[in-house]
């Protein structure tokens, strides 16, 4: 982050912090600048505002936000301190002898995401020895915005939380990882992830929970009941599962290079096969159709970037041309198509 002076902003900076005046939000942190957005400053006598500099998105030559051009959901400074307590619980053998680590960083991401009305759903991503670790921390951070916006009970959610946070260790003890293994599930490495973490968390039910624990060996089931393994459908699969599922399966598709609005449609499609509709519906209405960093073409013609939801599900916030558009009647603009060459951007 950096301070810059008002005569040098330009629209399509984005801010890191609330911009006050008279104790009262003129704009709010993430908000992408518009020209508009500038003159009210001005007029308000605002002489400088903290922005996000391109160093806030990286964590290290590996670890980057997905879109560089909109706020990521936390600070690179807090997602970091989380990366570091996560290295530290994937040695299992700390959460016995450490098991305030995993009960900080838990807490910690329960806090972050409770009732917060605004998501804008731009993850920190990697590739190699740090993939598995983010997208640990990216399900739990997914499972725990839908749990807030259930209002489950607290002790829920920090289960839910911690579920989410071991349920693909296994991978790390095969050391061959599936990233998008929901379509894999004859792979000898899927079936074999899903044993190795179950036995290896085993001996920690009395300290986890044996629904967090179980939890590992039915993260495969599926809705309609042709999962691994076990063969559970519906109500029989342990609600921790369930809604861990739907971060498990938005993150690792979009970590094999799809788009959000592709990530978001993989979940739809498979509504009521592989994931409870339920919390599919949930997340839908969470992130909307087209979920932050999707690139689309306006009816206009122009490419537009999604910030983050509107006033409806298809209706999303877009930056276009470093301004902020609502989509929809209210303002003639509509998205025309999802944009050819959405990436990952790592």
């Amino acid at each position: 982050m950096r301070k810059v002076k008002l005569s040098d902003l330009k629209a399509g900076f984005i801010l890191a912090e609330h911009v006050t005046y008279n104790a009262v939000i003129l704009l709010s942190e993430g908000n992408v600048l518009t020209e508009a957005d500038i003159q009210k400053l001005k007029n308000r006598g605002i002489r400088e505002v903290i922005i996000y500099d391109e160093d806030d998105f990286i964590l290290g030559k590996d670890i980057k936000v997905e879109f560089k051009d909109i706020p990521p959901i936390v600070e690179a400074k807090k997602y970091k301190e989380w990366n570091d307590q996560f290295e530290k619980i994937k040695d299992i053998t700390k959460i016995n002898e450490q098991p305030q680590e995993m009960e900080s960083l838990v807490e910690d991401l329960h806090k972050t995401f409770i009732e917060k009305d605004e998501i804008i759903l731009n993850l920190f991503h990697s590739i190699g020895d740090k993939a598995l670790t983010l997208h640990s921390i990216n399900t739990s951070i997914i499972a725990s915005i839908i749990s807030s916006h259930l209002k489950m009970p607290k002790v829920f959610s920090l289960e839910l939380i911690k579920a989410s946070l071991i349920h693909d260790l296994g991978y790390g003890f095969l050391n061959t990882r599936i990233i998008f293994d929901y379509d894999k599930s004859e792979d000898r490495f899927v079936k074999s992830h899903i044993i190795a973490g179950y036995k290896a968390f085993e001996p920690l039910k009395a300290t986890l929970s044996k629904e967090i624990v179980n939890s590992i060996l039915q993260h495969h089931e599926r809705y309609d009941g042709k999962g691994i393994l076990m063969g559970l459908r519906d109500e029989r699969i342990s609600p921790l599962v369930r809604i861990m599922q739907i971060g498990d399966a938005y993150d690792s598709y979009i970590e094999i290079g799809n788009n959000p609005y592709e990530a978001m449609s993989y979940l739809l499609k498979n509504a009521g096969k592989l994931f409870d509709p339920y919390y599919v519906s949930i997340f839908f209405s969470v992130v909307g159709l087209y979920p932050s960093g999707t690139k689309v073409v306006l009816n206009d013609g122009r490419i537009a970037q999604v910030i983050k939801k509107g006033i409806a599900a298809v209706f999303p916030i877009v930056n276009v041309e470093g301004k902020s558009i609502q989509t929809g009647p209210e303002t003639g603009f509509f998205i025309k198509e999802v944009a050819e060459g959405n990436e990952n951007k790592i």
